[in-house]
Protein backbone atom coordinates (compact mmCIF):
# COMPACT_ATOMS: atom_id res chain seq x y z
CA UNK A 1 0.00 0.00 0.00
CA UNK A 2 2.98 1.96 0.39
CA UNK A 3 4.60 2.01 -3.29
CA UNK A 4 7.03 -0.23 -2.27
CA UNK A 5 6.58 -3.27 -4.01
CA UNK A 6 9.56 -2.88 -6.35
CA UNK A 7 11.75 -3.22 -3.68
CA UNK A 8 10.99 -6.59 -2.64
CA UNK A 9 11.09 -9.97 -4.58
CA UNK A 10 8.23 -10.55 -4.84
CA UNK A 11 4.50 -9.55 -3.31
CA UNK A 12 2.25 -11.70 -2.20
CA UNK A 13 -1.41 -10.37 -0.46
CA UNK A 14 -4.16 -11.92 0.94
CA UNK A 15 -7.37 -11.07 0.23
CA UNK A 16 -10.79 -12.59 1.32
CA UNK A 17 -14.54 -11.67 -0.37
CA UNK A 18 -16.07 -8.86 1.20
CA UNK A 19 -18.75 -10.45 3.14
CA UNK A 20 -15.91 -12.72 4.66
CA UNK A 21 -14.00 -9.96 5.50
CA UNK A 22 -16.74 -8.11 7.07
CA UNK A 23 -18.12 -10.59 9.41
CA UNK A 24 -14.21 -11.24 10.12
CA UNK A 25 -13.71 -7.57 11.19
CA UNK A 26 -16.66 -7.15 13.12
CA UNK A 27 -15.87 -10.45 15.32
CA UNK A 28 -13.04 -8.65 17.21
CA UNK A 29 -14.04 -7.30 20.04
CA UNK A 30 -14.56 -3.88 20.46
CA UNK A 31 -15.52 -3.16 16.41
CA UNK A 32 -18.39 -1.20 15.09
CA UNK A 33 -19.35 -0.94 11.73
CA UNK A 34 -18.31 2.78 11.94
CA UNK A 35 -14.89 1.91 12.90
CA UNK A 36 -14.76 -1.20 10.17
CA UNK A 37 -16.29 1.67 7.20
CA UNK A 38 -13.33 4.14 8.64
CA UNK A 39 -11.08 1.10 9.26
CA UNK A 40 -11.79 0.21 4.80
CA UNK A 41 -11.85 4.09 3.94
CA UNK A 42 -8.04 4.04 5.08
CA UNK A 43 -6.86 1.35 3.04
CA UNK A 44 -5.90 1.02 -0.67
CA UNK A 45 -9.37 -1.20 -2.30
CA UNK A 46 -8.69 -4.93 -2.08
CA UNK A 47 -8.97 -5.13 -6.22
CA UNK A 48 -5.67 -2.81 -6.56
CA UNK A 49 -3.50 -4.42 -4.02
CA UNK A 50 -4.58 -7.76 -5.89
CA UNK A 51 -3.55 -6.03 -9.50
CA UNK A 52 -0.24 -5.21 -7.73
CA UNK A 53 0.66 -8.43 -6.35
CA UNK A 54 2.88 -11.27 -7.85
CA UNK A 55 0.86 -13.41 -5.50
CA UNK A 56 -2.96 -13.75 -4.50
CA UNK A 57 -4.43 -15.69 -1.37
CA UNK A 58 -8.29 -16.07 -1.25
CA UNK A 59 -8.51 -16.37 1.92
CA UNK A 60 -12.43 -17.03 1.63
CA UNK A 61 -11.82 -20.63 3.11
CA UNK A 62 -11.35 -22.16 6.17
CA UNK A 63 -8.13 -21.37 8.37
CA UNK A 64 -6.68 -24.45 7.43
CA UNK A 65 -7.22 -24.16 3.83
CA UNK A 66 -5.35 -20.87 4.12
CA UNK A 67 -2.41 -22.31 5.73
CA UNK A 68 -2.37 -24.92 2.69
CA UNK A 69 -2.61 -22.14 0.37
CA UNK A 70 0.31 -20.10 1.99
CA UNK A 71 2.69 -23.25 2.18
CA UNK A 72 2.00 -23.72 -1.35
CA UNK A 73 3.03 -20.67 -1.81
CA UNK A 74 6.01 -21.14 0.47
CA UNK A 75 6.82 -24.72 -1.44
CA UNK A 76 6.83 -22.91 -4.82
CA UNK A 77 9.05 -19.70 -4.11
CA UNK A 78 11.70 -22.28 -3.03
CA UNK A 79 14.92 -22.00 -5.14
CA UNK A 80 13.71 -19.17 -7.19
CA UNK A 81 16.09 -16.68 -7.75
CA UNK A 82 15.79 -13.13 -6.30
CA UNK A 83 15.48 -9.49 -8.22
CA UNK A 84 19.48 -9.02 -8.47
CA UNK A 85 20.50 -6.23 -5.55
Amino acid sequence: ETGAEGSFDAVAVVAAPPEAQRERVLARPGMTEDKFQKLLGRQMPSQDKCRRADFVLDTGCSLEETRGLVLALLEGLKGRPGRPG
